[in-house]
């Protein structure tokens, strides 16, 4: 029973935490990304047209769309990649929106899920494809993702790694699967980097007794 009472304790916290997180992320990244946006229209407005100003708008529609997930994230809602579309095209969609020259990346998706479970994979796949983008240095990355008792999944590439223990992506990536009663682990095969997981379906912290 004692292992019970401290494990909803332990959810009930993450919970609070998730919520204060929420809190400051409105209160002081909001207006700071609303204040950048600002000043980059000022700015783009005083340029001549030409390789400088068209750079200045390619970021500020970067910014832009940074600052409609962040709206999306503390409101709870589905990712712009997923929502109106299946598992499949919103991994296919975001894999050419992440897409950079010399990186092929393949998506494979078959079967299907709840679809709070779905949006947990998502956000999961995204993080470990952000890596692979960012600090892998790969040619080549495979998604892949099964139905079986919920999904389960995969994010193979042929790069160099940069996603390390206590790191916030790893962190988060498996936070997102253990709030579905899940798994996710990393490992660096040396010839590039696994991202592997299991979400098994209706086993959401979320199901359990509300926190006081």
């Amino acid at each position: 029973m004692g292992s019970v009472v401290n494990l909803h304790a332990s959810r009930c916290a993450h919970q609070a935490e998730v919520q204060r997180l929420r809190r400051d992320l409105h209160d002081g990244l909001g207006p700071g990304l609303a204040g950048i946006l600002i000043r980059a229209d000022l700015l783009a407005r005083q340029l001549d047209r030409g390789p400088a100003e068209e750079m200045l708008r390619e970021l500020r529609r970067e910014a832009a769309a940074f600052m409609a997930e962040f709206r999306r994230v503390l409101a709870d809602r589905e990712p712009a990649e997923l929502e109106g579309r299946s598992l499949a095209d919103g991994l296919r969609t975001l894999a050419v929106r992440m897409g950079v020259a010399g990186l092929e990346i393949e998506v494979d998706v078959t079967g299907d899920a709840e679809r709070d479970t779905q949006v947990a994979a998502f956000w999961i796949v995204k993080e470990a494809l952000t890596n692979v983008v960012k600090h892998a240095g790969a040619t080549r990355c495979a998604i892949t993702v099964r139905a079986d008792h919920g999904l389960r999944l995969s994010v193979v590439d042929n790069g160099t790694g940069g996603l390390h223990d206590g790191g916030v992506g790893l962190t988060s990536m498996r936070a997102r699967a253990q709030e579905r009663g899940g798994w996710c682990e990393v490992v660096d095969t040396g010839r590039g980097v696994t991202v592997t997981g299991h979400l098994p379906e209706g086993r959401s912290w979320h199901d359990h007794a509300a926190c006081a």
